[in-house]
């Protein structure tokens, strides 16, 4: 018996009918710049004209705030699509997540006021009710946008993190609580790996076999787990604020979530070589809380996934969280969560 390395789905890359007719009306209309954002209103005959080809989605890209209700199947949370390329770059909004994946060529993804250029390999996900604009105008471009329900992301990305509290944390702070730029963007280099999930996902959506929903499901909680895992290191993140630019900002949080039992601000500020005031107002800003608070949430956290374990003394799992004294432990526990860690372990059982 053979075992293949990875599964493998062939995209048709040839333009299709109505992609066609877009070209078309783009070179026919070179003086209105489609390609650069415009609201809906400037550049609806050209969707109607477009939409004459065949029975395309065109009349729900019709409004600029695009809501669930309106825009998912009855049955399905998350769906995924070939972005046709020549469509008018339009600014639009909707209530909920999307996932923009581009598997080969260039595009531009206007955010707000930014302008990303994305190469092959590229993954950006976008907050929902975020005003934007995607702008794909070349035959080579081949861009897949994969949209899900709010709770569904939230369940599949957010669960993932479930075990790095201060990048879960981080992530949906930057995602549902930034006023600028609510987005994240990762480059993967073309993981092949990754994007097989995104053809297994479209393979899967455009069929109609049995357990639809829960197989999509399924593949795109495998998508996040293999994003995170190959590339949530390098993701790269928007600012809160123009001097908060930080290219380690990844990297901090991460050595914060995996030495949370013995780092100091002094070591860590000496280790990414900041003054400690400085990397005090980068925690904060990026995560909502101080560099204590931090270290106590991921403390108990652990504490309480420690506490299922009965084989794991108090005393053991004291010391494993960095506490040098057992009272100093029993205290912090008890002011957290209103009870002793002997008191949550039984009433856990």
């Amino acid at each position: 018996m053979r075992f293949y390395d990875s599964y493998e789905y062939e995209i048709d890359t040839n333009l299709c009918k109505t992609e066609q007719r877009l070209k078309d009306l783009y070179f026919e209309n070179q003086d209105r710049h489609l390609e650069k954002p415009h609201d809906i209103k400037d550049c609806r005959d050209i969707f109607v004209k477009a939409s004459h080809t065949d029975d395309c989605l065109f009349p729900k890209f019709l409004v600029d705030n695009l809501e669930e209700d309106l825009f998912f199947h009855k049955n399905l949370d998350c769906e995924i699509y070939k972005h046709f390329r020549y469509l008018p770059c339009n600014w639009h909004s909707h209530s909920f997540l999307e996932v923009l994946c581009v598997l080969h060529g260039s595009c531009y993804n206007y955010i707000q006021e930014q302008k990303l250029e994305m190469q092959s390999g590229d993954i950006c996900i976008i907050a929902p009710n975020t005003p934007h604009a995607i702008s794909v105008f070349s035959d080579d471009c081949i861009v897949f946008n994969i949209i899900l329900r709010t709770s569904t992301f939230e369940t599949a990305f957010f669960g993932t993190l479930s075990e790095n509290d201060v990048l879960s944390d981080f992530f949906m702070r930057m995602l549902y609580h930034s006023p600028t730029h609510p987005y994240l963007l990762f480059r993967t280099h073309g993981d092949h790996e990754l994007f097989n999930y995104v053809g297994y996902a479209y393979e899967e959506f455009i069929g109609n076999r049995q357990y639809k929903n829960r197989m999509l499901n399924s593949i795109i909680d495998a998508f996040f787990i293999t994003l995170l895992r190959n590339h949530g290191a390098n993701v790269i993140v928007p600012s809160l604020a123009e001097d908060d630019q930080n290219e380690n900002l990844i990297f901090i949080l991460k050595y914060i979530q995996e030495h949370f039992a013995t780092v100091t601000l002094k070591e860590l500020s000496s280790f990414f070589n900041y003054s400690e005031r400085q990397l005090q107002r980068i925690i904060k800003s990026s995560t909502g809380m101080s560099f204590s608070e931090n270290i106590q949430q991921l403390r108990m956290n652990q504490a309480t996934r420690l506490l299922a374990n009965p084989d794991i003394s108090i005393a053991v799992i004291s010391e494993e969280l960095g506490y040098s004294d057992i009272g100093n432990f029993r205290q912090a526990f008890k002011k957290c969560f209103g009870m002793t860690p002997l008191e949550y372990r039984n009433r856990t059982r």
